[in-house]
């Protein structure tokens, strides 16, 4: 039995070590050193124009083109949220039952022997120096509680506590929640949302978006129409402003229209689209195709990724993808060639620079003409999580800074009659959790104005 009820404890006593938060903090910070110095949401095909290809299929293993999204960092992001629960688990209590615990009986030896303690012997009665005693602290630390009396009818120590800031120590926890509210609404986004390209041309109407991992594709609730592309340059020749003019279809109703440009996006059912690029994309490609055993030639017009079959044959061709710069070569074709029964062949064609290697399965290939279109290339991001993230920013800004400015001070008050003097003894101390320094010198001050109050006041006669 005592077996089982160490087991949970062993566990929440590992979650909630300092060491694992370290650890967490450590690996995190150094996962978003790579994820800024590292392109994200780029593809394979890009990470191999980049990078050799043993350290793209790394990356790409790893998932470091897509950190943020990766699953070994949402594990370091829900262990730092176990670890934040673990600690607030075992330590809340305690600093509650700190915070409600009654004060001690104390005595002016015991508060001789703090750090901040002073002494001062008063010719006022009993009474009248309480009274100018209370009255000096309630100005400067705030109201006396009393926690101890002498007897009945005659006079005897008073002992009294002051004390403000009870509730500081609950502010570390309040720094707790707002990292946890950061971590959910980071992971929020990593888990329900997305970041992807969409590139359109005039007129065209699209609900897919390319996402970066694993070249999936993502459909929107809706469809956006581009109805115009703008772009102006200035006299360099550098692109001075892209602006696009999109339409948002909704269950076939046509219910926004607006114009997206760089730094103003536009927003629709929490899916922001920003005016990230523009280029030519390829409409249509006509090619011909030689086979060297029998020396016929065979001429296609393929659509971009609509597969064709070809002439006399049960085979088919599908242009796949297009680059206006393939390694520097030049314009290159992608190719898929489908035979029944085989798996499809895929192959690279430069279009610009016909020569022996363009070739797929048995035909030799040469592009004749590339009819290309000018589209607007948007970016589209979705982020459910990114007003838990603000609000968790904000919590942690008034958090820390209440943690950091607040103090938990008290001051201790014992008055005593001393008859072999004929006087009355004010034993002070005072302690605080932060800024002790500060508190020393206001301590100090009271010390001193609550001497020469006691000694200009008069005695009643």
């Amino acid at each position: 039995m005592s077996k089982e009820k160490s087991a949970p404890a062993g566990a929440l006593g590992l979650l909630s070590s300092l060491k694992l938060t370290l650890v967490l903090f450590f690996a995190l910070a150094a996962a978003s050193v790579i994820g800024t110095l590292l392109p994200q949401e780029i593809s394979l095909p890009e990470l191999r124009d980049h990078f050799s290809p043993a350290t793209a299929f790394l990356i790409n293993f790893l998932a470091l083109n897509n950190l943020y999204h990766s699953m070994w960092f949402r594990i370091l992001l829900l262990l730092l949220c176990a670890n934040l629960v673990s600690c607030t688990i075992e330590r809340l209590p305690k600093t509650i039952r700190l915070i409600r615990r009654f004060e001690a009986p104390f005595d002016s030896q015991k508060l001789s022997k703090f750090g901040a303690s002073s002494s001062i012997a008063s010719a006022l009665p009993f009474e009248q120096t309480q009274s100018v005693v209370e009255s000096a602290v309630s100005e400067t630390f705030g109201r006396m509680f009393r926690m101890e009396s002498g007897r009945v009818g005659e006079p005897g120590p008073f002992c009294a506590v002051s004390e403000t800031g009870r509730w500081s120590r609950l502010m570390v926890y309040g720094v707790h929640l707002s990292v946890l509210i950061v971590l959910v609404g980071a992971l929020a986004g990593s888990y329900l949302g997305f970041k992807g390209v969409m590139n359109l041309t005039e007129g065209e109407t699209s609900d897919k978006v390319m996402l970066a991992e694993g070249e999936s594709v993502r459909e929107l609730p809706f469809e956006v129409r581009c109805d115009k592309f703008e772009v102006s340059f200035y006299d360099t020749g550098a692109p001075k402003e892209f602006r696009s003019d999109l339409a948002i279809i909704d269950k076939g109703r046509e219910v926004l229209k607006e114009s997206v440009v760089v730094n103003d996006p536009l927003t629709y059912r929490g899916i922001t689209f920003y005016q990230a690029s523009y280029g030519n994309s390829l409409k249509e490609a006509e090619m011909e195709l030689t086979d060297p055993d029998s020396g016929k030639k065979i001429a296609m017009t393929l659509p971009f990724r609509q597969p064709l079959t070809i002439p006399g044959t049960d085979d088919q061709l599908m242009i796949a993808d297009y680059r206006e710069e393939l390694m520097r070569v030049g314009q290159a074709i992608e190719l898929v060639y489908g035979k029944p029964g085989r798996p499809s062949s895929v192959q690279w064609i430069l279009a610009d620079r016909p020569y022996h290697g363009n070739r797929i399965e048995n035909y030799l290939v040469r592009v004749t003409r590339i009819d290309k279109a000018r589209f607007t290339g948007l970016q589209v991001k979705k982020d459910p999580g990114i007003w838990l993230v603000w609000a968790g920013f904000t919590l942690m800004t008034l958090a820390i800074g209440l943690t950091f400015y607040s103090s938990h001070r008290k001051l201790w008050v014992c008055i005593e009659p001393d008859k072999k003097k004929n006087k009355t003894i004010v034993t002070l101390a005072g302690r605080a959790s932060r800024n002790a320094q500060a508190f020393e010198e206001k301590f100090e001050a009271l010390c001193a104005g609550l001497e020469n109050r006691l000694k200009n006041s008069t005695a009643p006669r």
